[in-house]
């Protein structure tokens, strides 16, 4: 069964009389019974579906039995259309199983399981990508700090690095209120060279986020970016769909210009940017990874 393409603006029955937010998206509002019934309807929808699509997702409910929020998450993603929320589900575990391998791609998505090996390791410890802890835009979404300066190709692989992206974004999805409004991207790539940018890589990773990850992506912040982002930014859209492609938000100007506009347009004062941006955040992946290692996470 085909599943209907989506609009730019994701919308559904339980969206129905709102107005689009300044990000241009919708968020229902969730009852006990809008829930209870979606999951039902989002197991329908999953069961109609042609059993070769479905395939890692019944070896994922044999081998790790994904809980019922877990499942949520998706339907949050695609503002309760049960129908988009299974097929993007049937797809996030084939492209899990593709990222992991067979062997790791049901066990829990921590360090010391999923993650554990020494190359994933390393290309996670580049920081590339980071989640902004403690702090959320004013409806609740997470912050994900993405730095391509921070990029060396003698310690990672497409094979190693997308393992470590995953991982931060699904850090992200822990926050329920980050299910439900949307992950913001925060990109700084202003110290980044042009033989940094790894077309694979950025392949791969709009990829899962257009049709594997239950991400409400509601920004793509591109702050300062080089001249040569006038070769990049074409060259990524080519993997993005519609709707991404509008969520790309540019920011050039004095530092000053850009805070005011990060305040006034979108409630995302300086505390809450990096001070690679301009703002008062202080980014240490190193200590985020440690603690979510002790914490077994």
């Amino acid at each position: 069964q085909q599943a209907k393409k989506p609009s730019i603006n994701m919308s559904s029955e339980a969206t129905a009389g709102q107005t689009p937010d300044m990000y241009g998206q919708l968020h229902p509002v969730e009852t006990p019974e809008l829930i209870e019934s979606k999951l039902d309807e989002f197991q329908q929808e999953l069961d109609k579906l042609n059993p070769e699509v479905t395939q890692w997702a019944t070896e994922a409910q044999e081998k790790c039995q994904p809980s019922q929020d877990f499942k949520l998450q998706f339907l949050r993603c695609e503002v309760f259309n049960a129908d988009l929320a299974a097929a993007r589900y049937a797809s996030y575990w084939k492209k899990r199983v593709e990222v992991f391998g067979k062997e790791k791609a049901f066990l829990p998505m921590t360090l010391d399981q999923a993650l554990a090996d020494p190359k994933i390791q390393t290309a996670f410890d580049m920081g590339v990508m980071t989640l902004l802890e403690g702090v959320q835009d004013p409806s609740g979404r997470a912050l994900v700090y993405f730095d391509p300066s921070k990029y060396d190709k003698s310690k990672y692989t497409v094979e190693t690095i997308i393992p470590a992206l995953w991982y931060v974004l699904h850090a992200a999805l822990e926050s329920v209120t980050a299910q439900q409004k949307g992950v913001i991207f925060i990109g700084d790539p202003g110290r980044a060279k042009f033989s940094q940018f790894d077309r694979a890589v950025a392949k791969e990773l709009i990829t899962s986020l257009k049709g594997a990850l239950p991400i409400r992506l509601s920004a793509f912040h591109l702050v300062h970016p080089p001249a040569f982002a006038k070769i990049v930014i074409p060259i990524v859209k080519v993997f993005m769909s519609d709707r991404m492609r509008k969520r790309i938000c540019i920011h050039s100007g004095g530092e000053e210009k850009v805070l005011q506009e990060f305040q006034t347009k979108y409630g995302i004062t300086a505390d809450m940017l990096p001070t690679t941006v301009g703002g008062k955040y202080q980014v240490n992946h190193a200590k985020w990874v440690e603690k979510r290692s002790s914490s077994k996470l």
